[in-house]
Parts: C-alpha cells; structure tokens; sequence
C-alpha cells in the first residue's frame, strides 16, 4: 500500500511511503510547482493533474493532506491554499480514495515536541528560519534522517539551496504512519547526495 503525504502551496511538498506490515518506508519526497496562472481555477486543475499523475504512477491508496492554520498575521494568500487543499479532496474523490487530513499542531508537538521554536533556537537560527530548522532537527535526533543542503532547480538543473518544505512534508508523514497508524518503525530511504557548494548559500544547520 502506498500512501501520498501533501503540504500544499505554490511550491507542494510531498512524500511517497510505502507500507508494508508494521512499517513504513518513505522512499520518494519532493515539490509539486503550480505554474502561474490569471485564474485560481487553472492554478487548482495545474496541481490537480500533477498530484493525479503521483497517484497513477505509484499506485496510490490513500492520501494525506495537511490541514490550514488561518492567521490575521499571516493572511496573505490564505484563499489560494485553502482552495489547493479543496482540489486535493475533490481529486481524492474523483479517484475513490480517502484521505486524512493532519492538524499542523498536533504533526509539529508529536515531530518536534512543541509547535514553536525554543528562544534558543531563534537565537541559532532566525526567528523564521528556526520554524523549519527545529523540524529538521527533531528529525535528525529521532529518526536519523538526514537531508542535503541543496535541491535541484527545474529551470536550470544545477544545485540550489534546499527547500524545506520537503522537510515539513516528510515530518507530517512520520506523524502519520506513527500516530494514526501505530506503526513503530518508519525509514527514510531516499538517497542523500553529497552536500555541495551553492550560491545561494550553504547549509543551515549541521548534523552532528
């Protein structure tokens, strides 16, 4: 059985876990890019006929989405990600497939302990970049799982920093296998590359 875990947005994260008795393997993660469009609606079929293209390739039986936090601080584009989690669920159905829908703080306290950055890993990291980095950690302590410092850019084909929402996707996905599924042994098994030198910086955080 496969399971397809979501994070959606202009830049869609996922990951592919492969269930198998009483483990869980991720064996694929990466990003879904909605092409620029005039009209919502097109932005919705864009990544409606990628995430259908996952799910037939790879033999899809169940999906996972991650819910919407709604914020007055964080208000921009709240319409455009509620309207890409509507599509997931309308595609969901068209395909006869379930899905979970994951609460954010519920996947961030199981992950990471606590849904928000200690001060000390402000003060390490940046207040913004300490939201994904105390995942990324989490993950690392955990679970052993490691990440490169760089992902591949689409237009060019050449090292670009990593994109962390790769790594919120593949944390929900634990959450899930772990906490909804009460399986105790879940693997990252996606090849990690030699980290490498990239101009738009070097890597964040250091595993030791």
């Amino acid at each position: 059985m496969v399971v397809l875990v979501l994070d959606p947005a202009e830049s869609t994260g996922y990951c592919l876990v492969q269930l198998d008795g009483d483990s869980a393997t991720i064996y694929e993660y990466g990003l879904i890019n909605i092409a620029p469009h005039d009209y919502e609606g097109d932005r919705c079929i864009d990544l409606m006929n990628k995430v259908d293209q996952l799910i037939t390739q790879h033999h899809v039986s169940h999906i996972v989405v991650e819910d919407y936090f709604f914020s007055r601080r964080f208000a921009k584009g709240c319409d455009m990600n509620m309207a890409y989690r509507t599509a997931i669920h309308i595609l969901s159905r068209q395909r006869n497939l379930d899905y979970t829908i994951l609460n954010i703080s519920q996947w961030k306290k199981f992950i990471a302990g606590r849904t928000t950055p200690t001060r000390e890993q402000k003060d390490k990291w940046g207040k913004a970049p300490a939201k994904k980095l105390m995942i990324q950690q989490a993950l690392w302590e955990k679970y052993g799982f490691r990440f490169p410092n760089h992902s591949i850019s689409e237009k060019t084909g050449k090292p670009i920093k990593f994109r962390f929402d790769i790594v919120d996707v593949v944390a929900q996905a634990v959450c899930y296998c772990r906490l909804y599924l009460d399986l105790r042994n879940v693997q990252l098994s996606v090849p990690v590359p030699e980290d490498v030198k990239i101009k738009s910086g070097k890597a964040t955080f250091i595993y030791e």
